[in-house]
């Protein structure tokens, strides 16, 4: 079916998987390509099916999934990861965002409420619970100090400093074109400017951009 989003689910509890796949059987333009419940397999179903879109459990085990979040981000950039948990925390929200997740939905969220959620998340590049990003909204307007720029984050600044587009630093850094889309709204949220341009100028000025 033309304009079908193909997505697959990582979680360690069966019932998420089986609602998930339940839910897009009844639901039009959605196509479940399977689910894993650990690391191991959750690595081979995404290099096998290279879904559009991949729900991932932020919580595997005793552990959290950013290290798998990375791996997926990098050996198979075109699926773009989503985070679900039940923690609406910014820390979590930023580290996932380091990871490369290109969103972050809340477990409480519906079944019903996820196709919109995967919709928006296809044709936009990310979908961020507005629950979790006001909370993080808030912080920063709070006076909060914003955290030190990562590795990441400061290489894909001195691209868009030097005038890349988001097609350009995706293909010479190796991700997806939603992970640098995603990271840049992030970075223009945290910073509190609208464009490209003025966020390059506010680092500069702060000195955080070398």
């Amino acid at each position: 079916m033309t304009g079908t989003i193909r997505f697959s689910a990582v979680d360690d509890h069966d019932i998420v998987l089986f609602g998930v796949e339940a839910m897009a059987a009844r639901e039009p333009g959605l196509e479940y390509c399977g689910g894993a419940s650990d690391a191991r397999s959750a690595l081979s179903l995404v290099e096998e099916q290279r879904p559009d879109l991949l729900l991932l459990h932020l919580r595997l085990g005793s552990g959290n999934s950013f290290a798998l979040c990375e791996e997926l981000s990098e050996r198979v950039p075109e699926t773009a990861v989503l985070m679900f948990t039940a923690f609406a925390n910014e820390d979590l929200l930023r580290g996932a965002i380091q990871a490369g997740a290109v969103g972050y939905l809340l477990k409480d969220t519906s079944t019903a409420g996820l196709p919109a959620a995967l919709r928006t998340a296809q044709a936009e590049g990310s979908y961020f619970d507005p629950r979790v990003s006001n909370h993080v909204l808030m912080a920063s307007m709070r006076g909060k100090p914003a955290p030190a720029l990562t590795e990441r984050e400061i290489t894909i600044l001195r691209l868009v400093a030097n005038g890349g587009d988001n097609n350009q630093i995706a293909e010479e850094l190796g991700f997806s074109v939603h992970t640098i889309k995603l990271h840049i709204a992030q970075l223009l949220k945290r910073f509190g400017v609208r464009r490209r341009t003025e966020l390059v100028r506010v680092l500069m000025e702060r000195q955080l951009l070398p």
